[in-house]
């Protein structure tokens, strides 16, 4: 099959097969092509949010140091190639045809029901062994433990990035029960994990969940779990290693309040400087105060992969966190007189993050929404906030039509908050209706979700827009 058909055969099995969590199938996928994951180290990373900018940072802090990374990351947001990275960079069309065509093959021949989500998976490890990767990236999509990704028999480092309410529909309407979705991704086989800053809540489960997986089966060590459990839980810094009978793992646990943020804006730039540890006024082109916790949770996933033997150096993470360049994660865009902010903040945690940095790098300005929303986002909530605060509203359907909150019902539900909100049959046509409202120093923000945002920046980078 050629590139555009294999493309095409893909898009309508995401299409009649959806999400479904669950490792069955993904693993008779992984057996036929005989277990590539086993061949490849790699760094897994679950959470809420911040697993993309993880990644960025850590995939390009890796590259720079002459190793060769591989990238595994959804949702794609201006290239469908983006969510497989070598180096950083795309693949060919034909190394993509090559691979997807024999997974395609096998798939129909054994009757397999593996969804889009987890072909692109095994299809990303075929990749990563072709261009002789020494190391490999691998970002859930949903979850963890039933995530595809986590088929994987073990990993080198888990990191899990800050956990909040999301996917309720798939991982619960709690936070607990979301959390130890996240935390599925840590096996008896994993060696090392890297706590991003979380919630008081979210660490108390996350301590929960490690002390059950090394609980010992010889009573003679129990004594000696507890006090390393007691002495992780009362202090955030350091390296702890929690050890049961059968079950060794290096937990790190960053830090905020160990690290210094400075943040300034002249003369329309925004820089940022972070200090962590043996690292003093690191520039981070990443903007937004969150950026401070994924950039530690990276700082310290490094260390753990330097104990491993990578030799990454401190030049190469300098360059990597100053260049860092992310679509889509409060990507400010200014095309002729307006200023457009595009931010794929799609749960309350995540917007509540976005209107923070808003409030710190935009005081005082009027602010027009773009905004779509998915049915299991808790989109309800983010309404009942923040509708309220924007001058106007224009509402969009995204993509996947069968998850998404069609715009003119979106628009019914935020009239409850704001009447000044508008719904929009096309991209194109929010964009020109939401200039309509904009006046001198007013801001256009453009939410909701990554999978509108590719094609929002492509039509912000044209000029006849």
């Amino acid at each position: 099959m050629k590139y555009d058909e294999c493309r095409e055969w893909l898009e309508e099995r995401r299409k009649s097969l959806g999400s479904v969590p669950g490792l069955d199938e993904v693993n008779k996928l992984l057996d036929a092509f005989g277990r590539p994951d086993k061949s490849l180290p790699i760094v897994h990373i679950a959470g809420t949010n911040g697993k993309g900018s993880i990644g960025y940072l850590l995939e390009h802090s890796i590259a720079n140091s002459g190793i060769r990374v591989g990238r595994f990351l959804s949702p794609a947001v201006v290239d469908e190639r983006e969510i497989i990275l070598v180096n950083g960079k795309m693949v060919p069309k034909t190394i993509w045809e090559k691979h997807l065509s024999l997974i395609i093959d096998t798939v129909e021949k054994n009757n397999l029901k593996a969804t889009a989500f987890e072909i692109e998976f095994v299809l990303s490890l075929l990749i990563f062994i072709e261009k002789k990767c020494n190391i490999v990236i691998l970002e859930c999509g949903m979850g963890g433990k039933l995530d595809a990704t986590n088929a994987i028999e073990s990993s080198l480092v888990d990191i899990i990035a800050s956990i909040s309410i999301d996917h309720i529909a798939f991982l619960g309407d709690n936070l607990k029960d979301i959390s130890l979705h996240k935390f599925g991704i840590i096996k008896d086989t994993s060696k090392n994990v890297v706590l991003s800053p979380q919630s008081k809540e979210v660490e108390e489960y996350f301590d929960e969940h490690i002390d059950e997986l090394c609980k010992p089966n010889i009573i003679n060590t129990f004594n000696e779990l507890s006090d390393k459990s007691n002495q992780r839980k009362s202090s955030n810094t350091g390296n702890t290693q929690i050890s049961g009978s059968d079950t060794i793992i290096n937990i790190v646990k960053s830090d905020r309040n160990t690290a210094k943020f400075k943040t300034s804006v002249k003369t329309g730039n925004i820089s940022q400087i972070l200090s962590y540890k043996n690292y003093v006024n690191l520039n981070l082109s990443l903007i937004g105060k969150h950026q401070c916790d994924n950039a530690i949770c990276v700082l310290d996933a490094i260390e753990v992969l330097r104990n491993e033997g990578f030799k990454i150096t401190d030049n190469a993470v300098k360059k990597a966190f100053a260049n860092a360049i992310w679509p889509g994660r409060f990507e400010i865009i200014k095309n002729k007189d307006y200023t457009f902010i595009l931010d794929g903040a799609h749960n309350m945690d995540a917007v509540d993050r976005l209107f923070e940095n808003i409030n710190l790098y935009f005081t005082n300005r009027n602010l027009i929404y773009i905004i779509g929303m998915y049915k299991d986002k808790a989109f309800e909530n983010v309404i009942e906030k923040y509708a309220p605060k924007a001058k106007a509203i224009v509402t969009v359907t995204p993509k996947d039509k069968a998850r998404a909150v069609e715009a003119f019902e979106l628009g019914k539900i935020i009239k409850d908050f704001n009447l000044n909100v508008t719904a929009a049959d096309s991209y194109v046509e929010a964009l020109e209706i939401a200039k309509l409202f904009v006046e001198k120093k007013d801001v256009i923000l453009i939410f909701g979700s990554l999978s509108f945002m590719g094609d929002f920046r492509e039509l912000l980078m044209k000029r006849s827009v």
